[in-house]
């Protein structure tokens, strides 16, 4: 049921973390996947090591925080495969300071790499699904985006609220095109991004969630492609919460 064969799948910020294993994810259903990210030499580990498993994908680079740069990935994938079926709109960053610590420089560059980057991303490939009558868009926004958070920073928080009024809005204006819009909000996952905060603060965050566990990456590729996949034809505007239970406790 989660077939993808024959579908061209993009992925941003896919050199680690969720993006990297939404790419296995989406790779293993068949796809071909294009993964995208600044850092060249993980993204290009990442693609080898699927090629050798047998799938298809290719690394490129992309700064989604440069809207040229992103017209640019877009640009060549169609040019090369003649369609994009799915974006995987996840590249991100996590900062933690307080709101006395957050720069001019940390508030722009959070809000251009979050919100910016989604924003070139999903307009660059609309073009393409309108005259196909068909795409299939995930966006990584957070719980973050819902809720207040001990350690992350406000102009984190802020930019994954805008993420889902993005996600919304966005679905009811192409809808009609045949392309739906989704977003997933991850819990605190188990990926580079949080390695900085010590194992004191991930076990405090951990006995607030009920399953008493942070997420791992695997976990939510399949809420990624599900998403992307024809089983999700009727769900648009959504956001796909995957923490743990974390909304009941």
């Amino acid at each position: 049921m989660f077939d993808l064969s024959g579908k061209i799948a993009i992925v941003t910020g896919g050199s680690s973390g969720i993006g990297e294993a939404s790419a296995y994810g989406l790779a293993i259903a068949g796809a071909t996947v294009i993964i995208g990210a600044r850092n060249t030499e993980r993204t290009e580990k990442v693609a080898s090591a699927l090629k050798e498993k047998g799938y298809s994908c290719e690394a490129c680079q992309v700064d989604v925080a440069v809207s040229a740069s992103v017209e640019a990935l877009i640009e060549n994938t169609v040019k090369k495969y003649g369609r994009i079926d799915i974006l995987f709109s996840n590249a991100g960053i996590l900062l933690d300071q307080t709101l006395d610590q957050i720069t001019d420089a940390d508030w722009e560059h959070t809000m251009a790499v979050n919100v910016s980057g989604a924003f070139y991303c999903c307009r660059s490939v609309l073009q393409y699904m309108k005259k196909q009558h068909y795409g299939k868009i995930i966006i990584t926004s957070s719980v973050g985006g819902k809720m207040s958070h001990p350690t992350a920073g406000l102009h984190y928080i802020s930019s994954k609220g805008a993420l889902l009024a993005f996600t919304r809005h966005f679905a009811n204006q192409v809808s009609q095109y045949g392309i739906t819009v989704n977003a997933i909000a991850p819990g605190t996952t188990m990926t580079p991004m949080i390695q900085h905060r010590s194992d004191e603060i991930k076990k405090a965050i951990a006995q607030k969630i009920p399953m008493l566990r942070l997420g791992n990456p695997q976990e939510l590729a399949g809420a990624v492609v599900y998403l992307a996949s024809d089983c999700s034809n009727y769900i648009t505007g959504e956001i796909i919460d995957v923490n743990g239970g974390l909304y009941i406790a």
